[in-house]
């Protein structure tokens, strides 16, 4: 198969996709973006075909929607079997389109275990750790973080997605990769969650209970059952109640009007 396709394409595929949000709709969700970004590449591959750049372009309109981080790989496979295609191999378009409905989805649960739910709470946690000392690089530091990954699984993922091409899907099936890794950044994002409702939410509880030596507060009798039980309370209570549909913003304020009403009376 004769390439079409240069590193410089790719590059150019690069810095489109990341405005590719900017055109999601309710309709068709990612596709307009998705295909504004390798339209460039289509239209060099099927320049002397019209018919063939039509076709391109029309299923590539067609509904597309995954982590905007995890499209990159998915657009690389794509192109690459346009390629294929337009140098007349044994690839049409269903299979493309195909290509595109079966990963868009696995790549997503990927992208949404990993960086929102493992990637953004660690990096969150060092840039916090460091603003609660004052340090003013800690915003900047969440950012470079998270922003390595970020930019990162982007660029590899449009290049070694054109790089494997077609055969890429196999390759990620074989011995349950994919579940694998949406298992695994499940498990470690729900350990740094539990790490930083531990050491970042604070509950303290002043009220005395007892007189003399026997008094305690209610902070050292929880502590004695276990330590971080109240935190863990919040946190479980908090969960439960965005997770009946509570708006996260009223709960904020319930729990604002819980702090001050406790250091009123005396409780926290």
């Amino acid at each position: 198969m004769s390439k079409v396709i240069t590193k410089q394409d790719l590059n150019k595929v690069f810095w489109r996709g990341i405005f590719m949000q900017f055109s999601w709709n309710y309709e068709r969700m990612q596709a307009l973006g998705y295909c504004w970004t390798i339209l460039p590449v289509l239209k060099k591959i099927y320049k002397d075909d019209s018919q063939g750049l039509k076709s391109a372009v029309t299923r590539n309109l067609e509904f597309f929607n995954t982590h905007p981080y995890m499209a990159m790989p998915i657009m690389g496979i794509s192109l690459a079997m346009e390629e294929a295609a337009s140098d007349g191999e044994e690839v049409d378009g269903n299979a493309i389109s195909s290509v595109k409905v079966a990963l868009m989805g696995p790549l997503a649960g990927i992208g949404d275990s990993f960086f929102w739910f493992t990637l953004f709470p660690i990096c969150a946690g060092i840039g916090v750790s460091l603003s609660t000392g004052g340090n003013i690089l800690g915003p900047l530091v969440f950012l470079l973080l998270f922003n390595i990954f970020n930019i990162g699984t982007r660029y590899f993922g449009l290049q070694y997605g054109y790089k494997f091409g077609g055969d890429f899907i196999s390759k990620l099936e074989g011995g349950n990769i994919m579940q694998r890794i949406t298992e695994g950044t499940t498990l470690v994002g729900l350990m740094v969650l539990g790490v930083m409702t531990a050491t970042m939410v604070s509950v303290p509880l002043g009220f005395v209970v007892g007189t003399g030596e026997q008094a305690m507060s209610l902070q050292q009798i929880f502590d004695g059952i276990m330590p971080g039980l109240v935190p863990l309370l919040l946190t479980l209570g908090v969960y439960k109640a965005i997770k009946k549909g509570m708006s996260s913003t009223v709960v904020l304020f319930a729990v604002i009007g819980i702090a001050i009403l406790g250091a009123v009376v005396g409780v926290l």
